[in-house]
């Protein structure tokens, strides 16, 4: 009965390990789009794609915890639990965009919209930022869970998404670097979004490699914690 657990759990966890890879990539596409044609249409992909990458992400990390036995579990749990912390408040902050600021059903005044726009230095910024804090705490906990030496480079990546929690605590509070004169997020911190892309897809799919080897027939689903 564990071992069908396992292997279901290994069969969820490769389904969106592998979802969250092509969102993200979609998520890059979208950085890529508004940086070439100034619309909202990117932004708005952006902020729709978004919302389902963090339950995806919250999905495969629960996975993960499901396949993870022994005294690594705990560690499986924290990974859980912040991944779970993360997905609340990004996907609130980007609901609240397409929602509210970007329809403005009850037609509010520019100003009072400026105070939920998603910008650097904004109530949402900040939140956003604290979201994905927990989003690489979850990464680094789940380094200590990747024993397994085939994992070696996704437990890297992990580490190095993971020591990401430090700037990215910090950037409300340099949000000034990511403003234009007018007032309006620079490009800057997209190509600091895609450069994000380029580092978590990998991480995405080498998860996913994780779960079709802890979900092969005669390997040990608990091999990948050792």
């Amino acid at each position: 009965m564990q071992e069908q657990g396992s292997l279901l759990s290994a069969s969820i966890g490769r389904v969106f390990a592998i979802l969250v890879a092509v969102e993200t990539v979609v998520f890059g596409l979208s950085l890529i789009l508004g940086l070439v044609v100034r619309s909202t249409l990117g932004p708005m992909i952006g902020y729709g794609v978004c919302i389902l990458l963090a339950a995806s992400i919250v999905a495969m990390v629960a996975a993960l915890h499901a396949g993870t036995h022994g005294e690594r579990r705990v560690l499986s749990l924290l990974a859980l639990a912040a991944a779970i912390v993360y997905a609340p408040f990004c996907m609130g902050n980007y609901f609240v965009q397409l929602a509210v600021v970007a329809t403005n059903p009850l037609s509010h005044p520019p100003d009072v919209l400026k105070l939920i726009a998603f910008v650097p230095g904004s109530l949402t910024f900040a939140l956003d930022m604290l979201g994905y804090t927990f989003l690489c705490l979850s990464t680094l906990a789940a380094a200590f869970v990747l024993t397994d030496p085939r994992d070696r480079v996704l437990r890297i990546l992990c580490l190095i998404h993971g020591a990401i929690a430090v700037p990215t605590v910090a950037a409300p509070i340099v949000s000034g670097l990511f403003r234009s004169t007018g007032s309006q997020a620079n490009d800057i911190g997209s190509w600091i979004l895609l450069i994000w892309c380029a580092l978590f897809t990998p991480i995405a799919l080498l998860f996913a490699r994780h779960f079709r080897t802890a979900g092969t027939p005669g390997i040990p689903a608990e091999m990948s914690s050792r």
